[in-house]
């Protein structure tokens, strides 16, 4: 029987922290004994609105105290995915070995979308809970920093983490080069205009004709209107047959968002083995490309484009930037990588 016991207190409120969950259970299964707690969980395709949230919440604070107590009772870690399920399990965790894992806080947010600030109340109590923790874990250098600048955390109580990216490798493959002379590019993200897809759209239709040999997929939620060469796919779910097949017969994968924290999506196409091209408001994307080896991360949608433009007249930079995304993915995303970064600072092995 594991000695090492931890309870996961998951926080699955939409697409990316669901998939989240699902990558860090997966590296931890079988390595210990493991609890999941899913706070407010989304229990269908449809993603609650701000407001169901907050309401559930409310509702589900007394049933995550018990977990949290349950878990303290048999001697088990508590690990939070985001500080609000830590917040909101504050008064349960006195006494208690917690930690938090995060890729994302509303401070490090404010200068870039004005519809999450953290207004000095919210950010004083996020501060009391960041720093009642044992550790935090930090999926990226950008989240680190804020961390210690916007909320006071000394940096010995923080760690960095990688995101469980191996479950991918096995799932994510490259496929064998292909013979015709085409440029496939794609672009998938749920909110069509927050991930910067109409931006691609447009520029497709701008500048489409140009290149006969160009195509476009976009796989979102959002309505779009068909156009020559774009192929729009509504109904694709991560890990099914049709969303593997779609990362397999592209080329250069393209998230010209406006605002990020950590697009898994990003590890998911370089798994895939293609080329990557994002922007500078994508917060993880340092953590997954090197500029000018396996992609180019702009300061600006606009530079993005003028990338974009350049990058697909040379198909030999893309063949080369497509096997660097698969080697590093490979070197660098291990799941005994992730597993040690984790399970030992929590345990101390």
């Amino acid at each position: 029987m594991h000695k090492r016991k931890l309870l996961f207190v998951s926080f699955p409120i939409d697409f990316g922290s669901k998939t989240y969950e699902q990558r860090l259970i997966g590296a931890l299964q079988g390595h210990l004994d493991l609890k999941v707690y899913r706070f407010v969980p989304n229990r269908g395709e449809v993603f609650l609105s701000l407001r169901e949230i907050t309401l559930n919440k409310i509702l589900d604070t007394f049933s995550l105290w018990k977990a949290v107590y349950t878990a303290r009772k048999e001697g088990r870690k508590v690990l939070f995915q985001g500080i609000s399920p830590a917040l909101f399990a504050y008064p349960a965790t006195f006494f208690c070995d917690s930690y938090i894992v995060l890729d994302w806080t509303r401070k490090l947010y404010e200068p870039i979308w004005d519809i999450l600030p953290s207004p000095p109340w919210l950010t004083w109590l996020h501060r009391k809970v960041l720093q009642s923790q044992t550790y935090i874990f930090g999926l990226t250098d950008a989240v680190v920093a804020g961390i210690i600048q916007d909320y006071k955390i000394p940096k010995h109580q923080l760690k960095r983490a990688k995101v469980p990216f191996s479950i991918d490798l096995e799932v994510f493959t490259p496929s064998p080069n292909r013979e015709d002379d085409e440029v496939r590019i794609l672009f998938v993200g749920g909110d069509l205009y927050r991930k910067g897809g109409d931006i691609l759209l447009r520029w497709f239709k701008e500048n489409g004709h140009r290149y006969p040999n160009l195509r476009l997929t976009l796989v979102t939620k959002s309505q779009v209107e068909a156009h020559l060469h774009v192929i729009i796919q509504n109904d694709v779910y991560y890990n099914q047959p049709q969303h593997i097949a779609l990362f397999k017969n592209h080329d250069i994968f393209v998230l010209p968002t406006k605002c990020d924290a950590y697009p898994s999506v990003l590890g998911e196409a370089a798994c895939a083995g293609l080329a990557l091209l994002t922007t500078q408001q994508a917060l993880g994307a340092p953590e997954i490309i090197t500029d000018g080896i396996n992609g180019f991360i702009c300061h600006s949608q606009e530079a993005l484009l003028k990338q974009l433009h350049i990058l697909i007249q040379d198909k030999a930079l893309i063949e080369s930037m497509k096997r660097e995304s698969r080697q590093f993915m490979e070197q660098e995303f291990s799941s005994e990588q992730v597993r040690h970064q984790i399970i030992n600072y929590m345990f101390e092995d």
